[in-house]
């Protein structure tokens, strides 16, 4: 009895660690996957410092938040192609209001950005719940509308926001150098907020039925609606985010629709890097930060590599498809298996 009763507890831990492997293994993947990148690419430069990793971690920031939006709405089985657009119009918005104002004011803009993003989106989710139109139908067709109203906002590159604003993000007032403790702060608090409201909540929770299975979501009298319209809501805001580091770091506004492109590009990208099944309804939005900030070192480590950047580039897009295609065939597999 003493013996059996001994290995109760462990028996648990050993099941408890084997659920998060199989929930979480490529999470924990590719964050093993970005610190081998980190070494590696420590050993091809001259010298590996604070100011490296301060640039990795502050130039991350865009494509991270961006990522983690695009990741729970994939998670709740849609795709949004407006996310760029998104961090467009953000950009732009802080640009135009925060020139030249007091940090107080600066703040306020901020929070109204992220405060009316979330909702704008949140209102998209709820169009296509009514209408019944796909995503990705619904999504491109905005993506135009809001780089529309972001070129009408400020028509070509400029504006600007507080010495206080860019310090936040980059950990200095100047944009350049500074720390790398406040970049990825501010990197890792909002994705642990939303992993938490992911994997914690009701809302989030069913983020993950309605991804897994629609129709069974509504039989278990799940609130499919509301969780779609959260989903958009929370990726609205995470592009306000996309938006604001953007402005915190290059000191200005850009409307280029390319820019807004490449970036949802990019997000989708990180999405399946990070383990999050175009499918929906299986990943952690923690592995797609480990997959942003991959992508980004992926241009610096083929330099460092002496690779033309013609053919880096080329290389970036066949490693970034072969992923796809692993995700992909990954995620065949799980439903065969079910």
């Amino acid at each position: 009895m003493t013996t059996s009763v001994s290995r109760l507890p462990l028996g648990r831990s050993l099941r408890s660690w084997q659920r998060l492997l199989v929930r979480d293994g490529w999470a924990l993947a590719v964050w093993l996957l970005l610190a081998g990148l980190i070494f590696l690419y420590a050993n091809l430069i001259p010298r590996f410092g604070d100011f490296q990793i301060t640039s990795i971690s502050k130039n991350s920031l865009p494509l991270v938040y961006l990522a983690i939006g695009q990741g729970m709405i994939v998670i709740a089985g849609g795709i949004d192609l407006s996310l760029g657009s998104l961090l467009l119009l953000s950009n732009v918005l802080a640009a135009r209001f925060m020139d030249e104002q007091p940090i107080a004011v600066v703040i306020v803009v901020a929070l109204a950005i992220i405060t009316g993003l979330a909702v704008l989106n949140g209102l998209v989710g709820h169009v296509i719940n009514v209408s019944g139109v796909p995503d990705i139908v619904v999504t491109l067709a905005t993506s135009y509308i809001w780089s529309g109203v972001a070129l009408w906002i400020l028509p070509s590159p400029g504006g600007g926001t507080a010495p206080g604003f860019r310090w936040l993000f980059t950990g200095s007032e100047s944009g350049i150098g500074g720390s790398y403790w406040l970049p990825i702060m501010m990197m890792l608090l909002p994705a642990v907020l939303v992993f938490i409201v992911s994997r914690r909540t009701r809302i989030g929770l069913s983020l993950y039925a309605i991804g897994s299975n629609l129709t069974a979501a509504r039989l278990a009298g799940l609130d499919t609606r509301k969780a779609k319209i959260a989903s958009y809501a929370i990726g609205g805001a995470m592009a306000a985010m996309a938006g604001l580091a953007t402005v915190a770091l290059t000191g200005t506004g850009d409307p280029r629709f390319s820019v807004g492109a490449s970036a949802t590009l990019n997000s989708v990208a990180a999405v399946v890097l990070g383990g999050i099944a175009l499918t929906g309804g299986i990943g952690s939005v923690l592995g797609v930060v480990a997959a942003a900030v991959i992508l980004i070192m992926l241009n610096p480590i083929l330099s460092a590599m002496g690779i033309d950047p013609n053919n880096a580039q080329i290389i970036q897009g066949v490693l970034i498809a072969g992923v796809m295609m692993v995700g992909g065939l990954a995620a065949l597999l799980r439903e065969r298996a079910s």
